[in-house]
């Protein structure tokens, strides 16, 4: 009991990594539960016919590592033994599986098929966690549609954003959650075990739904290869081809005719905006079969999936604007709310002691001879009120079409090749883009007042992973990934020529960015903004792990190397902004209270700027290395517990560059 102990430990222990695949490990016994050396065992991935063998040693043990998670049927023989039958065992993500197989005396050619079985007690592994499967994620209704919400179903994993906001093209709030305590937004998510991030630890791509065949979601992960993160572990595994060709075609669809119109519409009097969100798609994989040229059963597969997504929200914004009379210089009507909101004009100021006396503009009326050439051609971008607003006139303008407009379509593709029973691997490709438009408070163009106005989101990805074993008990496994995500934010108005205003042309020469100028004030709308930035983030990856098992005694070590790069151009302003305050028109004296409206308006109408600037940024890129090593060398007693692994008995040792996994468990 204490050797059979013992070497279930050593194996159940051995095949931890950064993996999506699985391990099934255990002895092959007679009925008197003696070791039955050298038996042929055989695990067939039932939807694709791929194979791994192995052997049993000398005390029993088999081990079979690197498992595509799906239903499998497994098959031991030996001269002398009935040969043994499982089908149907579900083999699911990044799991350790236990399964001692019993033969009976008997002929080779005899089988004994076992059909059922009690389920397994998880032993094998100190990781926590569990599994959202194939079933539950075609079944369960999600937001959205993006299978990264799944694992906020898990637990120990508690959201933290906005429901709201969980789409294909969102990334920060399907991955804002918390796993295990950790703070939010700290964990690693992986996509077919590689990293699938952007700079801030959003996620950068969310596959289509029914291209996920698993979620795997460990909040506690005891395996040291996983040292990359500050909370949990998620890693979605993708579908690929089987030998039956299968696809589906679908559309989810929210119309106007069905959504309320908001009720600041309502009150202005205006009609209800377009909504509508229509997300569609479908994909198909099978084999790859060219008639007579070509049969990929059991060989080669491919999958492809495509999804669309048309999006319109809207979000009615209350701004204020300047009234007709307004834009004429004419600010009369102020003064009927009260004489707070006198107009002082700058060019009557005397000095009196330590500060500036003014006069004021006789009934609120600024000259029309005053009035800046650049001001009058600005006011084109203001419309007119559309509601009273308050009794001074603010927020007298309803903003119907603001909100967000999105367009987004996403692609992905993955070939499976089964070399042969020792050589099997696997091409991804992917690539989503989302084209946003939003943040226009006066609902138009030129106008936006928020950076997020023409906002896109572009994603590229692709991943190698090759497993081959040179024998049943030595095994490779080296992957090599990139992704990139690209989040350029760029205002409606680039291009414009600001000379048309008119500024001087040496200023418009000496713009990064060619766009309107920003204004802004204390009360009124700005118009205007500034030039967004480009934001290409890139993550390079080899992952490498070789594992050889000789007998009591197993050795894994592995890497995980990648490369961290990012660039960025932050635009500002680049053509400029002038904030108008009530610096220069308020009264009588330069440091009297300012007027709840009015002044600021006043300013800009004659030119008079109470600060600003012009920005000329240049571009950066910097990049990080993360290099982890581990090592695990087991023979002995030992056991798995803890965030990463060691154990120190007999003649057992293992490193791992991420921390220590296990703890000492005598036997």
């Amino acid at each position: 009991m204490k050797r059979a102990g013992f070497s279930f430990l050593v194996y159940t222990c051995l095949l931890a990594a950064q993996e999506f695949r699985s391990t099934v490990s255990g002895r092959v016994i007679d009925q008197q539960s003696a070791a039955v050396p050298r038996a042929k065992v055989t695990a067939t991935l039932i939807e694709t016919g791929a194979r791994s063998e192995t052997i049993s040693g000398a005390e029993g043990l088999y081990t079979l590592p690197f498992l595509t998670p799906g239903a499998y049927q497994i098959a031991a023989e030996a001269p002398g033994f009935k040969r043994y039958l499982r089908e149907g065992l579900q083999v699911t993500t990044n799991d350790r599986m236990a399964l001692d197989i019993q033969l009976e005396v008997g002929q080779i050619a005899e089988t004994v098929t076992v059909t059922a079985e009690l389920a397994m007690l998880q032993t094998s592994t100190a990781s926590t966690g569990q599994v959202i499967t194939s079933r539950q994620i075609e079944n369960m209704p999600m937001a959205g549609r993006t299978p990264l919400v799944l694992a906020q179903l898990a637990f120990g994993v508690i959201p933290s954003s906005d429901p709201r906001f969980y789409r294909p093209f969102d990334n920060a709030g399907p991955s804002t959650f918390s796993m295990g305590g950790a703070p939010a937004r700290s964990n690693e998510l992986l996509l077919d075990g590689a990293p699938d991030t952007t700079g801030n630890s959003r996620v950068a791509y969310n596959p289509p739904v029914d291209a996920v065949l698993e979620v795997k979601v460990e909040t506690f992960q005891a395996d040291a290869a996983y040292g990359h993160t500050g909370g949990g572990t998620v890693n979605i595994v993708l579908r690929g081809g089987t030998n039956t060709l299968h696809g589906a075609l679908y559309e989810f669809n929210q119309v106007s005719r069905l959504a309320a119109t908001p009720f600041f519409t309502n009150r202005a009097g205006l009609r209800k905006t377009v909504t509508r969100y229509n997300q569609y798609g479908g994909n198909a994989g099978g084999p790859i079969y060219f008639p007579r040229l070509l049969d990929g059963r059991n060989r080669l597969f491919f999958y492809f999936g495509y999804e669309g997504v048309k999006d319109s929200i809207p979000a009615p914004t209350i701004s204020t604007v300047p009234t007709e009379r307004e834009r004429n210089g004419d600010l009369s009507e102020l003064l009927r709310v009260s004489s707070d909101y006198q107009i002082y004009d700058p060019m009557t100021g005397v000095v009196e002691g330590s500060r500036i006396r003014r006069r004021p503009f006789d009934n609120n009326v600024l000259p029309a001879a005053r009035i800046n050439a650049i001001a009058r051609n600005y006011l084109q971008f203001y419309p007119l009120p559309n509601q009273p607003g308050r009794v001074d006139g603010q927020d007298n303008y309803l903003s119907n079409t603001n909100g967000e407009v999105n367009d987004f379509y996403n692609y992905i593709g993955r070939l499976d090749f089964n070399v042969s029973e020792r050589h099997k691997l696997f091409w991804n490709f992917r690539h989503n883009q989302r084209i946003g438009q939003g943040g226009n408070n006066l609902g138009q163009g030129l106008t936006d007042t928020t950076a997020t106005n023409g906002l896109m989101r572009i994603n590229w990805g692709t991943m190698v992973d090759d497993v081959y074993a040179f024998t049943p008990t030595l095994v490779l496994n080296t992957r090599v990934n990139w992704t990139r995500f690209i989040e350029p934010r760029r205002n409606f108005s680039r291009g414009f020529d600001q000379t048309t205003l008119g500024f001087p042309r040496a200023l418009a020469s000496a713009s990064t960015v060619p766009l309107l100028p920003r204004i802004q004030f204390d009360r009124f709308t700005g118009v205007g903004d500034n030039g967004g930035a480009e934001f290409p983030f890139d993550i390079f990856q080899i992952f490498s792990t070789v594992t050889s098992i000789q007998g009591r005694h197993s050795l894994k070590m592995g890497a995980d190397l990648r490369l961290h790069r990012e660039s960025e151009l932050q635009y500002g302003f680049g053509s400029g902004t002038y904030t108008f305050g009530a610096n220069w028109t308020r009264g009588p004296l330069d440091n009297s209270t300012s007027a709840p409206l009015g002044q600021d308006f006043a300013a800009f109408l004659l030119g008079l700027p109470t600060g600003g600037s012009f920005d000329v940024n240049t571009a950066r890129t910097n990049q990080a290395g993360y290099f982890a090593l581990f090592l695990r060398l087991l023979g002995g007693i030992c056991g798995c517990f803890g965030a990463s692994t060691w154990c120190l008995t007999e003649e057992a040792a293992q490193f791992a560059a991420g921390g220590i996994e296990g703890a000492l468990l005598p036997l």
